[in-house]
């Protein structure tokens, strides 16, 4: 009669964004899939849809800008253009600027001056107050993603009633200290 050893219990499947605490999963599953991170922002009655912005996004507000570099409205002109670029749809409506074309300056442009002859500078400013949080999502689900992968290059503890035989301890210490 053989020892047959019954084959170990196949590992349940983790999920791996069960990893993350409850407050940044939505958004680092947001940046694992798509790259962005949305928000909608319910304010008097309205929906606004607000994503995080690409860097080209984020450079043409410096060119949408530049007229009013070193003025006293630089600062709100920019926190305006960040607001309009990130906005995705107002009321479920995505298409609620008109186009500028393919030109993302052009678009950035277009944009700033749909929201900033559309709403006025309290509406802007909450839009970028909550335009703000979700930066700040995306960078602490940044953090936490870092912070796992460094984590696992750590070897991991055993697992509960794992145990080595203290003979093979010592032979794997020797085979350590071998030239």
């Amino acid at each position: 009669m053989t020892d047959e050893v019954a084959p170990p219990p196949e590992d349940e499947h983790v999920d791996p964004f069960s990893l993350f605490s409850d407050q940044v999963r939505l958004a680092v599953r947001g940046l694992a899939f798509i790259g962005q991170l949305q928000k909608e922002v319910e304010y008097c009655g309205h929906t606004f849809t607000l994503k995080t912005l690409l860097p080209a996004e984020k450079a043409a507000v410096s060119i949408v800008v530049h007229p009013w570099r070193g003025t006293i409205s630089e600062g709100e002109v920019w926190a305006n253009a960040q607001v309009a670029l990130a906005l995705t749809s107002i009321d479920g409506d995505n298409e609620f600027c008109e186009k500028a074309g393919p030109d993302i300056n052009e678009f950035a442009k277009a944009r700033l001056n749909y929201a900033t002859k559309s709403w006025y500078q309290p509406t802007l400013s909450l839009l970028y107050a909550r335009y703000l949080e979700l930066e700040q999502e995306a960078l602490d689900g940044i953090r936490e993603l870092q912070d796992l992968s460094e984590r696992n290059l750590d070897p991991s503890p055993p697992s509960p009633g794992f145990s080595i035989d203290p003979g093979i301890l010592d032979v794997l210490t020797d085979l350590d200290t071998q030239p």
